[in-house]
């Protein structure tokens, strides 16, 4: 009697509960993908000042500075001092801080902000069609702007 119920009973009972939680494993796993997938990474360009890992030492060297921001990732400190989804305003960029003794390097970046990004192509056509560096210095001023209220939430 005891054999029969084995049999009839608690082998299937255990084959439903793995196949179940298998089946939860599997479908939450499709989710997550999907979630992903559903979350839009943009690419862009960013002007990179530095990268500290010590507050104090961030501050000495960017208390010379006018505009940047300042991100905290992986408990390290990030100065950006643009940002462009346009390679070409990326190089224009650069050479105007190298033109200004300033040692700077670019970075490909990814955000997930459409609002940003938005902003961020319109401010590439005005970087696009203007040669004067006052005038890229004023643009980029909104461009960090925009940032820090987007995206850092500042």
């Amino acid at each position: 009697m005891k054999k029969k119920l084995i049999v009839n009973v608690l082998i299937p009972l255990l084959i439903a509960v793995i196949l179940g939680f298998y089946g939860a494993k599997i479908a939450y796993e499709f989710y997550q993908v999907k979630k992903t997938l559903g979350e839009r990474s943009y690419n862009a360009y960013a002007i990179q000042y530095g990268v500290y890992t010590n507050p104090e030492t961030m501050k000495k060297y960017t208390k010379d500075l006018e505009d940047y921001v300042v991100t905290l990732e992986d408990g390290k400190y990030y100065i950006y001092l643009g940002f462009t989804t346009n390679y070409k305003n990326l190089k224009k960029m650069k050479k105007m801080y190298e033109d200004q003794d300033m040692e700077v390097y670019t970075k490909e970046i990814y955000i997930n902000n459409q609002e940003f990004v938005s902003n961020l192509e319109q401010f590439d056509v005005l970087i696009e069609n203007s040669d004067d560096d006052e005038d890229i210095v004023s643009v980029n001023e909104a461009i960090l702007s925009s940032y820090n209220e987007i995206i850092l939430g500042k």
